[in-house]
């Protein structure tokens, strides 16, 4: 028995098709709950009125010269719609920890940052977090040198996260803790 190096696939989020695709189930659900209503009207299992001949009679005064042009521009544009959203890549929700196929979410990325942060000398506190490609780091330290703090923690949290790819851009915000 061989061992292959596989890599995991990278996890991605729903697809843009899925909302399409949802919208497209609650108007035929529609258009069966209208139709099932107006069997039973015909039926004579429930009174009122029928919904369909409802429609029916307020666009028996519409031409369709009216609203011919007007369906045709809303039909091309939920085609578009529906064909964009289908051909639309899905994006990325992890980023790579090395090359071993393990994955990381950037909220994840946030609390090693915050983790790191914490255990850095000087720093009373710290909370982080990730968007895009960079971590923002805001610690609280307890020595009035915020600049060397900040420059400490940028590069103790870069050398944390060095292993995940691309590499997020540490961004830093050190304030003097008040007494």
């Amino acid at each position: 028995m061989s061992t292959s190096s596989v890599t995991a696939k990278r996890p991605v989020a729903a697809p843009a098709a899925a909302t399409a695709g949802i919208v497209s189930a609650i108007a035929v659900t529609a258009v069966g709950v209208a139709g099932i209503h107006d069997t039973m009207h015909t039926a004579g299992v429930i009174g009122g009125t029928s919904w369909i001949g409802w429609v029916a009679d307020k666009a028996e005064v519409l031409k369709p010269v009216d609203w011919m042009i007007y369906a045709g521009i809303g039909a091309v544009v939920v085609g578009l719609w529906f064909l964009i959203s289908a051909l639309k890549p899905r994006r990325g929700t992890h980023l790579a920890v090395g090359d071993h196929g393990v994955w990381i979410r950037r909220g994840d990325i946030a609390r090693l940052a915050t983790d790191t942060a914490r255990a850095t000398n000087a720093v009373a506190s710290a909370t982080s977090k990730a968007k895009g490609r960079s971590v923002w780091v805001t610690a609280t330290a307890t020595s009035a040198d915020t600049g060397q703090v900040g420059t400490d923690l940028a590069a103790a949290i870069t050398r944390r996260l060095q292993a995940i790819t691309p590499t997020p851009r540490v961004r830093t915000r050190v304030t003097v803790e008040e007494n």
